[in-house]
């Protein structure tokens, strides 16, 4: 509970910072941008503020490079069957929204093989970070979360009708198609870097 209640507070303050600077960027930049897809765009940074801090990525006060590797799959399952079976649940459902966001917010993504490639870059950038954390660098990780991009993709495959269609999330226009890999690594970049920090400052501050 202590872990939730830190990845909460350490959100939170990074998107009262975030938020609004984003809504004032696309009011700027994209002015025919509908309310629902800048809404989108919005959980989706305060998805990315919350695995930065569930993840553990460096903050200027803890970076170092201590790096700690596993690359052997499923070396873990028999000495702690339990708890690697929590982790790896806990690691699909992380990624579960980003499968789920990024094909309904860019037609580029909108194909599972891409959206699959785009979840383990992504992975991999937070694996390679924990080590300059202390985190555990681990392949199963990168597998278990690559897996759950693919179940938010199939979800929003699923639901893309009665979503994208009622809400104009597919009226995308060709740059923004043909940009959505830039602008999905932007955001991420944006929200790690903000997080980098805040994460020291919420923790003084709230917990």
């Amino acid at each position: 509970m202590l872990r939730m209640y830190t990845i909460g507070m350490e959100s939170a303050a990074a998107s009262i910072l975030l938020l609004p600077a984003m809504w004032a960027g696309l009011e700027g930049c994209r002015r025919n941008m509908t309310v629902v897809r800048r809404m989108m765009l919005m959980m989706l940074a305060v998805y990315f503020c919350g695995v930065c801090s569930a993840t553990g990525l460096p903050t200027m006060v803890n970076m170092r490079f201590a790096p700690r590797f596993n690359l052997i799959p499923l070396v873990d399952c028999t000495e702690d069957p339990f708890g690697y079976l929590c982790n790896t649940v806990l690691n699909l459902l992380l990624f579960v929204p980003f499968g789920f966001f990024a094909p309904l917010l860019w037609r580029q993504l909108r194909s599972g093989l891409r959206t699959a490639a785009a979840g383990l870059c992504y992975s991999a950038f937070i694996e390679v970070s924990q080590m300059f954390s202390g985190r555990l660098t681990d392949v199963d990780d990168l597998i278990v979360n690559t897996a759950g991009a693919v179940i938010g993709y199939l979800i929003a495959k699923f639901v893309y009708r009665k979503i994208a269609v009622r809400w104009q999330l597919h009226l995308v226009g060709e740059n923004a198609g043909q940009n959505g890999l830039v602008g999905l690594i932007g955001l991420a970049t944006l929200c790690t870097a903000v997080m980098y920090f805040v994460r020291p400052m919420a923790k003084l501050l709230f917990c």
